[in-house]
């Protein structure tokens, strides 16, 4: 790489590290425009545009990522919460399993899990109204997702409970309340 993608590169990483993800995206954009393909240059733009909120451009960055080099993980986890966010629950699990494949690493999985339970957390606690049945049908599937990654994983239970107390189903809020209960540790 030559000395000025280099320095538009880490120009661009340490914007976005400070939380300038614009800026950050032009110096990307910069790198981009010389080498379409640079792996490093496609990912962090992707995540900057995912900071931004600006999910659909991210996930085609991410996609781009994965032609380049489809045999890395973290664009697939990326592409995965990005169709979280677009509402796209099955593409995200494909996407999502192909990614625990490539990085087969507990701790790479059960870090995937907590992302993707964050992602179903922010579904039901942002924006200035109460959510919708729209939206607990969304997070049940993305709560469902992080439990799948991390079949332990008991705030996931306690969630899916929760969202099947509001999507009206007591047999479904009975079965992940009872399972969250077996999963939380003796003591705990």
């Amino acid at each position: 790489m030559s000395k000025l993608l280099f320095a538009a590169f880490n120009e661009g990483a340490k914007l976005s590290m400070t939380g300038q993800h614009e800026a950050a995206i032009s110096a990307f954009d910069k790198v981009l425009a010389v080498d379409p393909k640079h792996f490093p240059a496609l990912t962090a733009r992707g995540s900057s545009l995912a900071r931004l909120g600006r999910t659909e451009e991210a996930l085609r960055c991410f996609e781009r990522a994965i032609d380049v080099d489809p045999s890395a993980a973290d664009p697939h986890r990326d592409a995965a919460l990005c169709q979280l966010e677009l509402g796209e629950p099955e593409a995200a699990a494909q996407l999502m399993e192909r990614a625990i494949q490539l990085n087969a690493d507990p701790g790479y999985r059960e870090a995937s899990a907590i992302e993707v339970y964050e992602r179903g957390n922010a579904l039901l606690t942002r924006g200035p109204r109460r959510p919708d049945k729209a939206r607990y049908r969304q997070a049940r599937h993305t709560f469902e997702l992080a439990l799948e990654l991390s079949p332990a994983y008991v705030e996931a239970a306690k969630a899916l409970s929760d969202v099947w107390e509001h999507l009206g189903d007591t047999a479904q809020r009975d079965h992940y309340a009872q399972l969250a209960l077996r999963l939380r540790p003796v003591g705990g």
